[in-house]
């Protein structure tokens, strides 16, 4: 178990050392809520697909996310997501929204903010359903 931690914290370090052969637009960090409150990095792999890495005191995850509607101010997006949680494996999916509100506004300073919000269902550890939000600066 301690192995995988590592394994995925190293992972999750390599993903935002390699960011800077991204282009504009391209990695988000920010915080992210659902299970816990966790710091939250976004890379975008193309137009439509994106990988984001959660980690906070007690869990590690990272989700695939496939953009179904995209728009200016906001994504449509469908999500898997695999981590681990007290220590337990931990796997959920879902469906979400991210609305940039500053650039529908037209406020340039904070136009790449990004705010989300998604609904999905737990698999591991346990069923049930789970709702998370929360927001992302993209560079």
């Amino acid at each position: 178990m301690r192995k995988t931690m590592i394994l995925l914290t190293l992972s999750l370090l390599f993903l935002l050392l390699t960011t800077g052969v991204a282009a504009a637009a391209d990695f988000g960090l920010g915080i992210y809520a659902s299970r816990d409150l966790c710091f939250s990095g976004k890379y975008n792999l193309s137009p439509d697909v994106s990988i984001q890495g959660l980690i906070s005191g007690n869990s590690l995850g990272i989700r695939g996310l496939y953009k179904l509607a995209k728009d200016a101010n906001y994504n449509f997006f469908g999500y898997g997501e695999f981590g681990f949680v007290n220590k337990e494996v931990a796997a959920s999916a879902g469906f979400g929204i991210e609305f940039f509100v500053f650039k529908a506004l037209k406020v340039r300073e904070l136009s790449r903010l990004g705010f989300s919000l998604d609904f999905g269902m737990n698999i591991l550890p346990d069923t049930g359903f789970d709702f998370g939000g929360g927001f992302h600066y993209y560079f």
